[in-house]
């Protein structure tokens, strides 16, 4: 696809300027990534907010556990995981095919989800929002996200904690395997440490969403 002509043209036009159209992706991935999926399904369903029930947490799994419908959980996370794909297309589309813009929107849709202006910021942890992105930049990230929790959660038995061990352990492992494995499954044009850059930023990102559980967890170490 070709980015919008309006933008093509801008960019050509004002070549010292690109920094605005990272500010248009980021603004426009915040904006929908902030679409308040799991709240609206759950107070349509059962007319709770999910802010004030289970987790308190606004995503798929909180959705599920509130209603207790794995339908209603898949639906949430489905919901989600087109926000950050939405963001993405739309950035190429109309701003520019650049790995950077697309994945500063997709950072956007990340934080907006996590942090909706809409809900007081109090949003969800932003791993939908992230893969759904991802189908258009570049899976390598959830491939060995998605491997290694399946590896620790059968260990573990713990969502949470699989969650925030994968996201710290992703940017390493694609730091230490070959570059043509990234390539491999790339879909935007960029290098393999470039996307190594990304997981770094993304995880960190993502991250700051599970702070709470991190603190738990020290915290019943240190008991």
């Amino acid at each position: 696809m070709l980015s919008h002509p309006l933008f093509r043209n801008f960019h050509q036009e004002n070549p010292k300027k690109p920094s605005l159209l990272y500010i248009i992706s980021l603004v426009c991935g915040y904006v929908i990534g902030s679409l308040p999926t799991a709240y609206l399904v759950v107070k349509q369903k059962t007319g709770a907010d999910i802010r004030e029930s289970g987790s308190g947490n606004v995503g798929g799994f909180n959705a599920f556990r509130v209603t207790n419908s794995k339908l209603i959980g898949y639906l949430v996370g489905v919901l989600d995981g087109l926000k950050g794909l939405v963001v993405v297309l739309l950035v190429e589309v109309f701003v520019g095919e650049d790995f950077w813009l697309k994945a500063v929107g997709l950072f956007g849709s990340v934080l907006g989800h996590n942090y909706p202006v809409w809900l007081g910021f109090k949003g969800g942890r932003g791993l939908a929002t992230a893969c759904g992105g991802l189908f258009l930049i570049g899976v390598s990230y959830t491939i060995v996200w998605c491997s290694m929790w399946m590896l620790v959660y059968r260990l573990k038995k713990d969502i949470l904690l699989a969650n925030v061990f994968c996201v710290i352990v992703t940017p390493i492992i694609l730091a230490v395997i070959p570059g043509t494995a990234i390539q491999a499954v790339m879909v935007t044009t960029s290098e393999a440490s470039i996307y190594v850059q990304f997981s770094i930023f993304l995880s960190i990102i993502l991250l700051f969403s599970h702070i709470d559980v991190l603190k738990t967890f020290i915290k019943q170490k240190t008991a």
